[in-house]
Parts: C-alpha cells; structure tokens; sequence
C-alpha cells in the first residue's frame, strides 16, 4: 500500500524506542515518588492515541485502487509513470510510534514498580508476569499480527468498495487500519479506570514492612551511596540525577543483567518487525498464513514465559541467588534454540531471478527471453502470475500470457523443458514454493521457535525481578528507566534496522515503480536464513 522497504519497516518499528529513550529518564526520575496511577493511565492514553494516528493515513492517502489492466502479451500498454504519493504519508507511522513510545515509558516503568509495591514480595514476580502478558496480549506486535492477518485476510481495505480480485491476489489489500483504530480506542477507554487507582492500595504499608533482605543485593555494600532518591515528599533534584546514574552503573549485577537484556533484544524486536515476512519468505506461505503462524507462535510464547517464569519465583520462593542463575542460563538454552532459524526451505522459482527461461536465457534480473521478446512488456508493471509449471513470473506479459484472470496460452509457460503444452496456463500471484511450508521442517521451526520464544520471555521475567531485587527501594524505578535506555539503546532501536536491512540485503529482485528501486519481489531463502541466525 505505502510500498515501503524493510529497512523502512524496521525504522517505523524503532521509533517506539526512540520515543521511550527520550522520555524514560525524565518519567521514572520525576514519576518515582509521584502519583505512578496519574503517569500509567496518561501512559495508556497516549499509547490508544498513538493508535488512532497509526490508522490515519487510510482516511487521509489517495484512495487504493487496483485496475486489472490488459498486462498480457502483444496488449500490455506502457504504465503511466507515478510517484507513489501514499509514501509520504509514512511520517504518520513514525509519529505514531514515538508517541506510542512515550506512552510506554510509564507503563512499563512505573506501573511494573506500583505493582512491586503493593503485593507481597513473594507474589510480585506473579503479578508483575500477568500484567507483562496482558499488555503483551492487547499492545504488543505479535498479538496485532494475529489480529491484523485476521482483517486483511477478511476485509476489504475499503469496506464498502467491491474490487474485482481475491484476497490471495499479491496486489490484494485488506483493512491494515482497522486492528490499529481499534487497539487505539481500547487504550484510551481503559486509561480511565486507571486514572481512578490511588497513589497506594490498601495493604501497601503491610507489604513494604515485611519485605525479605535479599531483595536489594548489594545495597549494604554501597555504605548509603544508593540512597539518591530519598523519602521526601516531590524531590526532583536534578543535581542528583548523574549521582543516580553513577550508582547504578557502579552495580555490577544491574549492569551485566541490562547488557543481557540489549542483546536478547536485537533479535526479539526484529522478529516482531519482520517475523511474519521471514515465515512467508523461508516456508512459502501466504502472507495471511504466515502473519497467523507467526503470531500465535509468539503470542503463546511470549506470554506463556512470562507468565511460567513469575510463577516459578513465585510457587518455589526462588531466592536471589537462583534468580540470578535463571538469568544466565537462560540464554544459553535460547541460543541452542536460535539454530531453528537455518532451517529454510528452498527459493521460490522466479523467471529469470532464481532460475532461466526456457531457452536458458540468463537469470539475474533479466526477465526478457525469445517467448516474450515480442509482447512489449513494461518492468514498471509488477503483478506476479504462477505459472502451471511451477514458476514465477513477473508478470502475465513477461510469461507471454493471453487475456483473463486465469491467463491461456502461456508461450513462455509452455515452452518450458519438460512441460507440455496443455498446461501452458498461469494464475494470479506468486507460486507457494517447495510446499515444505505443510512439511516437516515448517513444524520443527514452529517447535523451535515457540521454545525459543518461552525461554527468552522466561529470563526477561528473571531478569525484571533480578533488576528490582539488586537496587535500593526508593530507586527501582529510575533502576527501570535506565535499564529501559539501555536495552532500547543497544537492543530494541538497532535491531529492527539491523534485521531489516538483512532482508533487504538477500533480496533477489525488486520491484521498479517509475525506474526507482520499490519493494522486494522474491528473497534468497537460504542466504536470508543464515543471515537471521
């Protein structure tokens, strides 16, 4: 629709990041000893705001409109060249994330320590897991993949505007906007209700007094260094605020288990970006599959680590020491795991990119053989036909088709080695593929990748835990915000970019719209999974 490139899609991704970097210093350092309800439920509003203006470039960009122009062979008319002027409405993506961003700095800063403070510290771990799955469940990538493979897969983009092709047509668009308009209204419904919550809960008092003395590892050590925040009512000191700095980066466990946590995170922010895109281009299957598969893997991973990693803490009482150890064996699991990703299936065959044309003109980018040498065929036009053979083409013009949907007459199908004449017939969009996609190398990556995502998800609430546990108690919060800077710093804001560009670089072919480089028509399979791993 917007025909954006992976590195693109990665920066719109990044932007939720970026916007959490630039406010979750300020938040968690002010937010501390604040009303922590008051900065969550603006926190959510924002984030349902950031939604709506995610949707926006539906109602404001050029209607979409897709024309079964005569592409065939002998017929095909020279496409009038056009900028895609829905690009530029990409900044609204980029907006919407950064204030989605700072919508999740409180969130997922204060509201992890508000819940900290007014449960048990046995029971914080279990709590802290739901709340982490629930927010995961309603705000987070894999559950709007679900969700939003669901509508495009349903509706049409313009609900009330009958088009005359299927929802597995490649030029098909479904409704991307919906999922994000109605994520967006829920955000701003259920801030309400969080803004009522008092600054604490009854009991808070209870739990703060019987508080076991490992919670904050180290703290004795640091001979009162830790305590740059103190009790007093609204001390924003900003003369401290390096001093806090200081303090955390001088404790050597917050730092090591931050660093840990950047780096799981390259990986898990890119495949929220790209996964669904790496299902479809590895195993061959639609878009709407792959979205499907993708989302539910990471959906009931993600939050089923979560939640198996507090309820851990919680059902064993695991000390620190343990915690700490969950925390470093962790990884190592996830990184035997990660070997799922150099399971590929091979690539899809694609005229005159991954294999020749009959009369072995060279493959490469040359799409032009003796079969379609006279058909006038335009590079701008990029509509996709599979050929009965097995064999993608360009399109329906680049494989010497005659008129219809179904296309007849197939010279350049037909003349393949091998392939007899009756079967010189294509259809619209791209061939599935090996078909290893309903194999079983599909269902041992879905194995892998499913216990992949358990125990990352598993650690990070380790980790959370491990982070709370190891500073002084009036400092857990901006402990959290720093951890936050770090993570997205070194994890969350690269990463995207980095598996984005990894894409963009094991692309095969691009598409051309007016001579300009569009997006990516078919990837190198084998290089690409190598390069994700």
């Amino acid at each position: 629709r917007f025909d954006l490139s992976s590195t693109e899609s990665g920066l719109i991704a990044s932007c939720y990041d970026i916007g959490a970097c630039v406010a979750i210093l300020s938040v968690t350092y002010i937010g501390a000893h604040g009303h922590k309800p008051l900065w969550v439920g603006w926190g959510v509003f924002l984030i349902g705001v950031s939604g709506i203006l995610f949707s926006l470039p539906h109602f404001t960009a050029p209607m979409y409109t897709y024309t079964l122009t005569n592409n065939t062979c002998g017929a095909s008319e020279i496409a009038e060249c056009s900028v895609n002027s829905a690009r530029s409405h990409r900044w609204f993506f980029y907006l919407a994330f950064i204030i989605a961003g700072f919508g999740g700095a409180p969130l997922y800063s204060l509201g992890i320590t508000y819940m900290d403070e007014n449960v048990g510290q046995r029971f914080s771990s279990w709590y802290i897991g739901k709340l982490q799955a629930l927010a995961m469940t309603i705000f987070h990538a894999p559950q709007a993949v679900i969700f939003h493979s669901f509508l495009i897969k349903r509706l049409r983009l313009h609900i009330s505007v009958e088009v005359a092709i299927l929802d597995s047509n490649e030029a098909w668009v479904g409704a991307w906007w919906m999922g994000a308009l109605i994520v967006g209204c829920i955000g701003v419904l259920s801030s309400l209700p969080i803004l009522m919550l008092p600054r604490t809960l009854p009991g808070t008092h209870h739990h703060r007094q019987n508080r076991g003395q490992d919670m904050n590892l180290h703290v004795t050590d640091m001979r009162g260094r830790l305590a740059c925040i103190t009790n007093h009512h609204r001390v924003y000191r900003y003369r401290d605020f390096p001093k806090c700095v200081l303090v955390l980066l001088r404790n050597p466990v917050f730092v090591l288990v931050s660093i840990a946590g950047a780096v799981d995170s390259i990986l898990i922010s890119g495949l929220a970006t790209f996964g669904a895109k790496y299902i479809e281009t590895i195993f061959g299957l639609s878009a709407t599959d792959a979205g499907i598969a993708f989302g539910a893997l990471a959906l009931v991973g993600a939050a089923g680590g979560q939640l198996l990693g507090g309820g851990l803490i919680t059902k064993f009482n695991i000390r620190m020491t343990w915690i700490l150890r969950m925390t470093y064996m962790a990884p190592v699991v996830t990184w035997f795991l990660s070997a799922g990703f150099i399971i590929s299936c091979s690539d899809i065959l694609f005229a005159g990119v991954s294999t020749q044309y009959h009369d072995a003109s060279p493959s490469g980018g040359s799409f032009v053989s003796t079969c379609n040498l006279n058909c006038g065929c335009d590079l701008n036009v990029y509509k996709p036909v599979c050929g009965a053979d097995g064999i993608t083409y360009y399109s329906a013009c680049f494989a010497g088709c005659s008129a219809g949907n179904t296309y007849e007459n197939c010279t350049c199908v037909s003349a393949t080695t091998g392939v007899a004449t009756n079967i010189s017939s294509a259809t619209t969009g791209v061939c599935s593929g090996s078909g290893c996609g309903a194999g079983g190398m599909f269902a041992l990556f879905c194995i892998l990748m499913f216990l992949f995502m358990v125990f990352t998800f598993l650690n990070e609430a380790s980790a959370l835990q491990a982070s709370l546990r190891c500073v002084a108690f009036n400092q857990r919060s901006f402990a959290i915000g720093v951890q936050w800077l770090i993570i997205r710093l070194i994890g969350t804001i690269p990463g995207p970019l980095i598996i984005g560009a990894v894409f963009d670089r094991n692309c095969a072919q691009w598409s051309l719209n007016c001579g300009e480089k569009g997006s990516c028509s078919t990837y190198n399979s084998r290089e690409l999974s190598i390069g994700v791993f």
